[in-house]
């Protein structure tokens, strides 16, 4: 396409590894959202932090009140926690079961030191998370008294700290997601992947190499690819997935129709690398060009699907970043000369 028949071979390499990773994005999210992990994570959390009755010798802990709260229970089933609880939300929750007055039920905390008081009579906080609200709680004060301008009270100064503090645990808890189900995952499926379609990277290099003209269409969607907004959205949806435990369905309505629309992500997907590339098996894949059986092509296949699955598991982002970064490098060229260049070089 472009005169570097060697560098055509390697982005259309590329690109399939693209459409490969993108296809396993789909299924994981699928897994995801059908085996609602994002909210056991939460909600193990939830119940490990916040372990305390909120009744002495009661049986429901604090974080089981607070997943039930009516700031954060959304539609999620009772006792169960939902997939996300936004920082606002869980920061309403969480005071208002920490200063909560049986005696008054309809009694709130009015201003920062009756939230101080509140926290520090409080016996539902473990003791380092109480000593850590009691700091946020003092910090706010003496930060609200220290301001020139104030354009927000103590209480919000107070409450955006718990809100920073959540967010932070909520990395952490994305991060621990990642560990135990989605890299697991991953591989699983990248293995299914390639194994069902007979993704054999060694075979997909041959075939491009032999096919000048099937190279050439793959390049050109692949360059196509990269400068697509619609693409570029994908794969910034794809990143929010790994990164945020925002992107999740919360209806039964919106779980349909994030499956559904995977479901044709994954289809339209196959379609266009069966259109690029042949896949799959048939009964001539361990057998030369004189069909004799031959050892060598079971390692060469073992290799070709190994090689693969690790390139599967590096992710759609990835290989549209790497695939982004060819497109530019092609598009940008050596400045052509001026005619006042010209002239002075004659």
């Amino acid at each position: 396409m472009n005169g570097f028949p060697v560098l055509d071979l390697v982005v259309g390499t590329i690109f399939i590894y693209f459409l490969l990773s993108i296809i396993c994005s789909a299924a994981i999210e699928m897994v995801l959202t059908m085996g609602k992990f994002r909210a056991k994570m939460l909600e193990e959390w939830l119940l490990a932090i916040f372990n305390k009755p909120i009744t002495p010798g009661g049986k429901v802990k604090l974080g089981q009140a607070i997943m039930d709260h009516c700031s954060t229970t959304a539609l999620s089933k009772e006792k169960k926690a939902t997939a996300y609880i936004d920082a606002k939300n869980f920061t309403a929750a969480l005071l208002e079961k920490v200063t909560y007055n049986p005696a008054n039920p309809k009694s709130a905390a009015a201003d920062i030191d009756q939230f101080i008081t509140a926290i520090q009579n409080s016996t539902l906080l473990p003791s380092d998370l109480q000593g850590v609200l009691l700091g946020y709680a003092f910090e706010a004060k003496d930060t609200y008294k220290a301001l020139t301008i104030r354009i927000e009270g103590e209480i919000e100064l107070f409450k955006s700290k718990i809100e920073i503090w959540y967010d932070t645990n909520m990395d952490r808890v994305t991060e621990a997601l990642k560990a135990r189900y989605i890299r697991r995952f991953t591989f699983w499926i990248a293995l299914i992947i390639t194994l069902s379609l007979n993704a054999d990277s060694i075979s997909i290099v041959k075939y491009l190499y032999k096919n000048p003209e099937a190279r050439t269409q793959l390049v050109a969607r692949g360059y196509a690819a990269a400068n697509s907004d619609s693409v570029k959205k994908e794969v910034a949806l794809l990143i929010a997935r790994n990164t945020d435990t925002l992107f999740t369905a919360k209806s039964l309505q919106q779980l349909t129709d994030t499956l559904t629309a995977h479901i044709e992500e994954i289809k339209l997907t196959t379609a266009i690398l069966d259109d690029a590339i042949p896949l799959g098996w048939n009964d001539h894949v361990f057998t030369d060009e004189k069909g004799v059986f031959c050892w060598q092509l079971i390692l060469s296949k073992i290799a070709g699907l190994f090689v693969t699955i690790l390139a599967i598991m590096m992710g759609a982002p990835f290989w549209f970043d790497v695939l982004n970064k060819i497109s530019n490098l092609r598009g940008s060229g050596a400045k052509p000369a001026s005619q006042t260049d010209s002239k002075r070089s004659k």
